[in-house]
């Protein structure tokens, strides 16, 4: 076999690549456009805005003051239109539909002038204690026996209420012989709120269960 010592080497046939290559430019640009990529997600991941959190649990019924809110900055992506900006003043002198508790962010639409479902808080004493966990924003049916005519025994109970939902819970001690008070604050609207009113006149004994939920 006989090589020709003229003839060019293979390796010499490939040119090295210049800055002018239309093809390294290209690669260039992509890589670039790449790194800007990722660098504006990262930002934005990391970028966080102002919205109102409950400085402490907010009950439907009552209008809520200025206090009750506070600044918290988080980074809710998608689901920031969804809660109170803290761009805006406080919502002072509105109410909730349903109970925020302390540390939630407030949603858009929890506040409004009067209570959504018409409803108004109605104050019930009990004589026995709720399920321990039973707290505000927890659902109860409410259970009525009426005094017999002589006063001395109840009548059969009645269901008169079915997931009405608490704004207020206290326990308070009585005295030597009442023992624990429970105290309620019940969300009811007017077809529960005449019979609740009349319970309570005429001495009923009232009781409230948890609701299953339907709610």
């Amino acid at each position: 076999m006989t090589i020709d010592p003229t003839a060019p080497a293979e390796g010499a046939r490939l040119r090295r690549p210049r800055w002018r290559d239309p093809r390294l430019l290209v690669g260039l640009v992509l890589v670039l456009a790449s790194l800007a990529g990722v660098t504006a997600i990262v930002a934005g991941a990391q970028r966080t805005q102002t919205y109102w959190a409950a400085a402490r649990d907010l009950a439907p019924g009552a209008p809520v003051p200025a206090d009750a809110f506070v600044p918290v900055d988080a980074n809710l992506a998608d689901a920031a239109g969804h809660y109170l900006r803290a761009d805006a003043p406080a919502p002072a002198g509105k109410v909730v539909g349903a109970v925020v508790r302390a540390g939630e962010l407030v949603p858009a639409d929890a506040l409004a002038d009067v209570d959504p479902q018409r409803r108004r808080p109605v104050g019930v004493q009990l004589a026995e204690p709720l399920p321990a966990g039973t707290s505000a924003g927890d659902r109860v049916d409410v259970w009525v026996a009426a005094r017999q005519d002589d006063g001395r025994d109840y009548e059969a109970p009645r269901r008169i209420a079915e997931g009405l939902e608490i704004s207020e819970l206290t326990e308070a001690e009585g005295g030597f012989s009442t023992g624990a008070t429970t105290r309620l604050q019940l969300m009811a609207g007017e077809d529960v709120l005449a019979q609740l009113l009349d319970a309570k006149v005429s001495e009923a004994r009232i009781t409230v269960v948890p609701g299953l939920g339907e709610g």
